[in-house]
């Protein structure tokens, strides 16, 4: 069997993903998400890795809205609503406010979409078969990178 490398992190990712949380295993997550996306990984200042970090977030709430869909289920209702909403146009303001170099109204608009973020966990963590969905783990990869992007801002 042929041993594979794992690619090392950039010394601006590694200071990044310091700031994630007190819990050493999101830091690791960050580290690695953030190193196996060649966008982040080829970042090369700290602002570039910022919007692009950003982006990749947008992407996962998009994701996340598209399975979501128009449900019936009032939970995943309540959730779709608050994607639309205030996560997704949350990080948008964020993006937009990032590019005018209002960092501390960005870190605003980041720490409101995580909340929303964080929100649907609690609403989907309630019921066992919800807690199970891939809306489920999707809307987590939201909250997550939404922190990554909070901790690579932070740098700037």
């Amino acid at each position: 069997m042929k041993g594979t490398t794992c690619p090392f992190p950039s010394l601006l990712i590694s200071k990044a993903c310091k700031g994630t949380a007190s819990i050493s295993s999101q830091e690791q997550e960050c580290i690695e998400s953030l190193t196996f996306n060649r966008h982040t990984a080829s970042a090369s200042t700290v602002f570039e890795l910022a919007k692009v970090s950003l982006s990749l977030a947008m992407e996962k709430a998009e994701h996340t809205m598209i399975l979501i869909g128009s449900p019936n289920k009032p939970c995943f209702k309540s959730c779709a609503e608050n994607y639309k909403d205030s996560v997704a146009e949350g990080l948008k303001k964020a993006e937009w406010l990032m590019e005018k170099g209002d960092l501390d109204e960005t870190d605003d608009e980041l720490s409101l979409a995580r909340d929303a973020a964080d929100y649907c966990h609690m609403v989907l963590s309630v019921d066992p078969d919800d807690a199970r969905s891939p809306i489920f783990s999707a809307n987590r990869d939201v909250y997550n990178h939404i922190t990554y992007a909070m901790s690579v801002a932070d740098l700037l």
